[in-house]
């Protein structure tokens, strides 16, 4: 191999690397929120509401760090005669810092003013509810006058330092469970804690591909 043909394959050696260093350097920034599930159920448990609701959310497989703008719920009331209801205003959002932010529920075409208070979510017996919810602070109103997510759900270093700690940030419910023909008086209301871990993914479970499973043949 003359000069040449050495100069071009070692340019071209570099060029593969450089484009293989900066696709894992893209993907390296995915991360994995997981619902810890066993608390929750816990919870659910201890305050008797285990065969009257279902807490579900459905979250991504893997997010990067801007990604993260909202938590979409579903409640599940499994009650046959009994109704819950979800009070947004004394729910929040508690970050890894140990700030507690205010919770809103997202609409179409959302024209609320952020000063009053929102509708509780009422689930009839048997009926699942299914929400999308974030933190005020990253409502802003657009041109049309409409509410919308201008940033990430939390700062972008903060969730990644999280992730690499294997941090937890949490969401408390505030619900009350009631027979629609009683009076409200004396109506109790629960609080749940939905704990959410943050782990960063190794970039290899980042990539889109799965190698091939092969049959052994019979």
């Amino acid at each position: 191999m003359n000069d040449r043909n050495l100069l071009i394959l070692t340019v071209y050696i570099i060029c593969v690397v450089y484009v293989f260093y900066r696709i894992i350097k893209s993907i390296d920034n995915q991360l994995e929120i997981g619902l810890d599930r066993e608390s929750l159920n816990i919870q659910l448990d201890a305050q008797g509401l285990k065969d009257l609701m279902t807490i579900e959310f459905k979250l991504q497989e893997q997010y990067e760090p801007e990604q993260l703008r909202e938590l979409p719920i579903a409640i599940e009331n499994k009650s046959p005669a009994s109704s819950i209801s979800v009070d947004w205003d004394q729910s929040s959002l508690t970050d890894f810092d140990g700030r507690s932010r205010r919770v809103i529920r997202l609409i179409p075409a959302m024209r609320l003013d952020l000063f009053q208070s929102q509708v509780l979510s009422v689930i009839p017996p048997t009926q699942t509810l299914q929400e999308r919810l974030t933190a005020e602070d990253v409502l802003k109103p657009n041109s049309d006058g409409a509410l919308e997510i201008t940033s990430p759900l939390f700062n972008q270093g903060k969730l990644k330092k999280a992730s690499e700690r294997r941090d937890h940030f949490s969401l408390r419910l505030i619900l009350q469970v009631y027979n629609p023909g009683a009076a409200a008086v004396g109506r109790r209301p629960y609080a749940l804690s939905c704990e959410f871990m943050v782990n960063k993914l190794p970039w290899t479970d980042a990539l889109d591909w799965k190698p091939k499973q092969f049959t052994k043949p019979k």
